[in-house]
This record gives C-alpha cells, sequence and structure tokens, in this order.
C-alpha cells in the first residue's frame, strides 16, 4: 500500500480524528530504474522467438528484426519518458489514463494491468521452476528429482512466487539493491554470451558464412517476425510504476527508460549474432537448421558455440525469470 494514515493521538476528541500521509520513501536510483526495465524487457522471447525467428526470416533477417524493433521500441520509450516526467506518480500506465480519461475507463485500466500482472508472474514462477529444476537435476545429488519432476516443480514455483510476495511485501528499500543484481545478473550473462559469439566469429571467420544468404525469405518474412518478437522489447513502462519510489522521478524515470532500451536492444542483437555464428548445419541451410529446431533452436545453438554454453542459457533463463517475477510482483503493488 502507498498510504499509509495513523491516528494523531494528541489531537483526538470525541468527534474528530486527524490522520497524517506518510509518502513512499524515495530510494530507487537510476541504477535501480534502469536494471528494474531491463530485467521486465528480457524474458523467455530471447529463449525461445530468436531460434523461431532465425528459421522464419534467415541469419540476417534477425539481426534486421532486432534492429527495427528497437527502433520502434525506442520511440514508444521516449512517449513514455514524457509522460512519467510530467506524471512522477506510482501506477504508471494506469496513471497516465486515468489522467487523461478518468472515471470508469481509468478503473477498468487499472484492473486490467493489475490482473495481467498477475497471471505474468505466474508464468515467471514456474519457468522458473523449470529451468531450476533441469539444472539441479543434472547433477547426480539431485537425481531423486526425476521421479516426480513436475511434482517438485510445482512446489518450487509456489515456493518462489510466496517468497517474492513477502519480499515485495518488505518494501523496495530492503530488496531493491537485491532485485538490482538479479537484473545485472540476467544482463551481463546474455552479454557475455553474445560477446563469445563475436569473439569466436573473429577467431574463426568460416562461421560467417552462416550470414549466406543474409535475408532468406525476403522482407515480409522480416515483418512477421518483427510482430512475433516484439514481446521481447516490451516491459521498460514498469519504470513508470515507480514514479513515487524513485530518487529525482522527473529526472532519472525518463533516462531509466531510455537506458534500459538501448541495454536490451544491444544485448539482442549481440545474442542473435551468437546464436547464428554457433549453429553448425551439415548439408542444409541455416534457416533449415533452425526450422527443424524449433523453441530450442537458440539455445542448441549457444550449446554448440563453446563449452558450457547449455549451462550459461539455463542461467540466464533463471535470472530471467527470477527478475521478472519481482518485477512483475512489484509493479502489480504499485497498480
Amino acid at each position: 500500500p502507498h498510504l499509509i494514515y495513523f491516528p494523531d493521538i494528541a489531537k483526538l476528541d470525541d468527534c474528530n480524528t486527524s490522520f497524517h500521509f506518510i509518502p513512499p520513501i524515495s530510494c530507487r536510483s537510476l541504477f535501480h530504474l534502469t536494471m528494474m526495465g531491463a530485467g521486465m524487457m528480457i524474458g523467455a522471447g530471447v529463449f525461445v522467438a530468436t531460434g523461431i525467428s532465425i528459421g522464419i526470416s534467415g541469419a540476417g533477417g534477425i539481426l534486421i528484426t532486432f534492429a527495427l524493433n528497437g527502433l520502434i521500441a525506442i520511440c514508444s520509450a521516449m512517449s513514455f519518458a514524457e509522460l512519467s516526467s510530467a506524471l512522477p506518480a506510482a501506477g504508471g500506465a494506469y496513471t497516465y489514463i486515468k489522467q487523461s480519461f478518468g472515471g470508469l475507463i481509468g478503473f477498468i485500466s487499472g484492473w486490467m494491468n493489475w490482473f495481467a500482472l498477475a497471471v505474468a508472474g505466474s508464468l515467471y514462477a514456474i519457468t522458473f521452476s523449470t529451468y531450476t529444476i533441469h539444472l539441479l537435476k543434472s547433477w547426480e545429488f539431485f537425481a531423486f528429482l526425476e521421479t516426480h519432476l513436475g511434482l517438485y516443480e510445482k512446489i518450487l514455483a509456489v515456493t518462489i512466487a510466496l517468497l517474492f510476495i513477502l519480499v515485495n511485501f518488505r518494501g523496495v528499500s530492503e530488496t531493491g539493491n537485491s532485485a538490482s543484481m538479479i537484473a545485472l545478473g540476467q544482463t551481463v550473462t546474455l552479454g557475455v554470451i553474445g560477446i563469445i559469439g563475436v569473439a569466436v566469429a573473429l577467431r574463426d571467420p568460416s562461421r560467417l558464412v552462416n550470414f549466406e544468404p543474409f535475408i532468406g525469405s525476403g522482407w515480409s518474412k522480416i515483418l512477421v517476425t518483427m510482430g512475433f518478437t516484439y514481446v521481447g522489447f516490451e516491459g521498460f513502462e514498469v519504470i513508470g510504476h515507480a514514479g513515487e519510489e524513485a530518487i529525482n522521478p522527473k529526472k532519472n524515470i525518463p533516462k531509466a527508460i531510455l537506458y534500459a532500451v538501448i541495454i536490451v536492444v544491444t544485448t539482442y542483437l549481440l545474442v542473435a549474432f551468437a546464436a547464428v555464428v554457433g549453429a553448425k548445419p551439415e548439408g542444409i541451410t541455416i534457416m533449415e537448421w533452425f526450422s527443424a529446431r524449433g523453441a530450442t533452436g537458440f539455445a542448441d545453438a549457444i550449446k554448440s558455440l563453446f563449452p558450457f554454453g547449455g549451462i550459461l542459457v539455463t542461467l540466464a533463463a533463471i535470472f530471467s525469470s527470477t527478475c521478472l517475477l519481482y518485477t512483475s510482483d512489484a509493479a502489480d503493488d504499485s497498480v
């Protein structure tokens, strides 16, 4: 809750009770806000949609897709930056709609936003438990997880969801740093994968043959993959939910929105490049290689790029789902 009232005992009388307003603590710095937005943007899309998109639009097509989506996201981010600067209050898009239209429309949008974030939070909890159990069961000590895999995944999903509900209940002043570190961890992990991909291509230029043809199926397919992957460029708007918790919100919230979009777009481009040079198609085109693997194409490509690539992808997915769960819970609380 953002409104806390308590009676002024000294001024109580038989008829009147006076109240004081305790504003939310301003504790989110520019770094915290930026990591909040970046953490919400990087989701399952980069692990699933990248491989599928390469299979549709080609190796160069995925880079063009991410670049154009990034341009659109920056334009949208600039609009949110202006709104958040003018209305630096908790609630984000709900606040903007309420101020513009008021009444019933604002009420409906607020509840729709809250419900969407609640459903998304449950999905992130399931993603976290799935990837975590997948990582743990590969170790001999946790081999027993195979016996009741579904049950353990559900238990872990419920546990992590309850944990983050408790974390957000205690307040952002105590948890902001840990959440930012989680978001930083996922961004750095993906960034490392991308940098390794560039290094491998420089050491072995023959891998660049995977970019031929650069656009496999024409520009029409790029439009398809742009729509398919744009969900991975959404999420920066949650920074606006922290308006009343931000330090110097009129200055830091617009900066954080733009910084988050730039960081994520750069990370996506590096990761997509790494996936292309990591694939090893033999006798087939790069598009056919990724098409045959579908949702697992990205993970398979990174596994073949360098040793322990699969572990890094799993860790990145765990970081991502953890960060998304925390951020969605925090944003849900502010609506």
